[in-house]
């Protein structure tokens, strides 16, 4: 079968005569561009069978193919959600409750002036409702205590939403070169749009004996998801405070 390769090199001698001869017949040389795309056009058609036999794709499909292979994946035989069958819902006094203390080489007053500004506008990103407040300061004992309100995605599509209203309280304490921070009195408000919905308490929807299984080997099938979700955007949320506690 002739190649692509091969119809090219044809092509171009095909011009190469018409041009040539062209002065001895007082013809004008074929140099428009629209028989040079229309000639061009006839070989590729004859050309398509070759090119069929190849992977073709478009590349933004290529892309993101290359986008996926860089995720990590789940070894053979080990359970997707794995990570999240371990000690990663803190139980304090029977109490769900995240802290994390951040060390820097600020003072006092520079930290809670620092975490002010920083909570204030978290307050106001975006995904978060209107309830969400800088709710309580203490100035002497350099306290802060926020009420935060935001929209929990489960699963966004063309066809169907699913997410739940995210509650939580946030308190910030700072002190000479630290700064402490608790997440706790957590709530989720879920399908609030179907006759007032439903409410669940932390302590009662995403600890290990309503979030796990029985033999605690795989995630609930619907209070699990609530517990992946909670402890990767507490972890959004320390990343985020760390980040901003050290850059200033």
């Amino acid at each position: 079968m002739v190649t692509l390769t091969h119809r090219c090199v044809n092509l171009r001698k095909t011009f190469a005569f018409f041009d040539k001869n062209a002065y001895f017949c007082n013809l004008k040389p074929i140099h428009t561009p629209d028989m040079r795309q229309f000639i061009i056009a006839i070989m590729m058609l004859g050309a398509l069978p070759a090119i069929a036999q190849g992977t073709w794709e478009r590349p933004e499909q290529r892309q993101q193919q290359e986008n996926k292979t860089d995720k990590p994946k789940a070894s053979s035989g080990r359970y997707e959600y794995d990570y999240y069958l371990g000690n990663v819902v803190p139980m304090v006094n029977g109490e769900v409750i995240w802290e994390k203390t951040f060390s820097n080489s600020k003072t006092a007053d520079e930290n809670y002036a620092a975490m002010l500004d920083l909570l204030t506008a978290m307050t106001k990103d975006e995904g978060q409702l209107k309830e969400s407040i800088v709710s309580l300061v203490n100035r002497e004992e350099r306290k802060i205590v926020c009420h935060f309100e935001e929209w929990m995605t489960f699963k966004n599509t063309f066809l169907a939403l699913d997410r739940t209203r995210f509650i939580y309280t946030l308190m910030a304490e700072c002190e000479n070169h630290q700064v402490k921070v608790s997440i706790f009195r957590i709530n989720y408000w879920y399908e609030e749009q179907r006759d007032g919905g439903m409410r669940y308490k932390a302590e009662e929807w995403i600890n290990d004996e309503n979030a796990l299984n029985k033999k605690r080997t795989k995630l609930a099938k619907i209070s699990g998801k609530f517990r992946v979700k909670t402890v990767d955007r507490v972890q959004d949320i320390f990343d985020h405070i760390g980040a901003s506690i050290l850059a200033q």
